[in-house]
């Protein structure tokens, strides 16, 4: 009697540890269904997330560059609206340099001028104890020196200011004289028809290099350096003029120039714009 029920009993034991551990199976078979479930499941959402996050930020980047271009072409034509065709980006031949016939003497810092296809060479250095007191003539069709011709005695050697009116040549002030020596004030009109020299009234004061331009019938001088060689000058005078000619006795004090420049100012025919080195 004892034995049936001890064996009753482990009999009780065994079915209770298999629904124990049939239990257990079902419940760790439900776990690793449902961590597989939402594993592929989270990767498909979190891709689709990732990608709808990336075409929209894709989107905007693009968006946001393709606006950054507009402006800055926008930018750019009205910047360059402003400038002289000079400074902007445009197509230009494919220019050579040429070997022009050799000069009939060594120069340094003396002036030159185009007339048509005629260039004039003024002055200059030839040495640092010499100057050129003559007028050098090259012409552009033949490539050759055709001649030259003497400068007035009183008439500056370098560091001149020079423009013409396609006939006449006006020289300004500058350098009289060689090495470092000082300005003068005297100005003079070269005739390149006839070759003939006339004085212009001096300027209130000497100048190294002044900025030197003809602007509706009226002779500019501006800038340039002041007598100490050094300072640069503020002072813009305008002397009328017509055909070689002053019609007044005494240059004209205009608006000082903004900024002066050691040695040289720059003057173009519409404007003037500061040139320093």
């Amino acid at each position: 009697m004892a034995r049936f029920a001890s064996k009753n009993a482990s009999r009780k034991y065994m079915v209770l540890l298999f629904l124990i551990a049939l239990f257990a199976i079902v419940l760790l078979a439900d776990f690793l269904w449902a961590a597989s479930s939402s594993s592929a499941s989270s990767p498909y959402w979190s891709t689709n997330l990732d990608f709808s996050l990336q075409t929209n930020a894709g989107a905007a980047a693009a968006n946001n560059n393709e606006q950054g271009k507009k402006i800055s072409r926008a930018v750019k034509d009205e910047h360059l609206k402003d400038l002289n065709a000079t400074f902007a980006d445009l197509p230009a031949p494919q220019l050579e340099w040429e070997e022009m016939a050799e000069a009939p003497v060594p120069r340094l810092d003396g002036a030159a001028i185009q007339i048509k296809n005629i260039l004039y060479v003024f002055a200059g250095y030839g040495t640092i104890n010499y100057v050129h007191s003559h007028v050098d003539i090259y012409n552009f069709t033949d490539n050759s020196w055709i001649g030259k011709f003497d400068m007035p005695k009183e008439m500056a050697h370098s560091h001149l200011g020079m423009t013409t009116d396609g006939r006449h040549i006006y020289i300004v002030t500058g350098q009289y004289g060689p090495q470092c020596r000082g300005p003068t004030s005297r100005n003079f009109v070269l005739d390149t028809e006839t070759k003939k020299w006339h004085d212009l009234p001096p300027l209130p004061f000497p100048r190294y290099a002044p900025a030197t331009q003809l602007w509706r019938g009226r002779l500019h001088v501006m800038g340039g350096s002041k007598e100490d060689r050094h300072d640069p000058a503020l002072e813009h005078w305008s002397l009328a003029v017509k055909d070689g000619e002053a019609l007044e006795k005494e240059w004209r004090t205009e608006i000082p120039i903004p900024r002066g420049g050691p040695h040289r100012l720059k003057a173009s025919s519409w404007g003037y714009t500061s040139m320093f080195y």
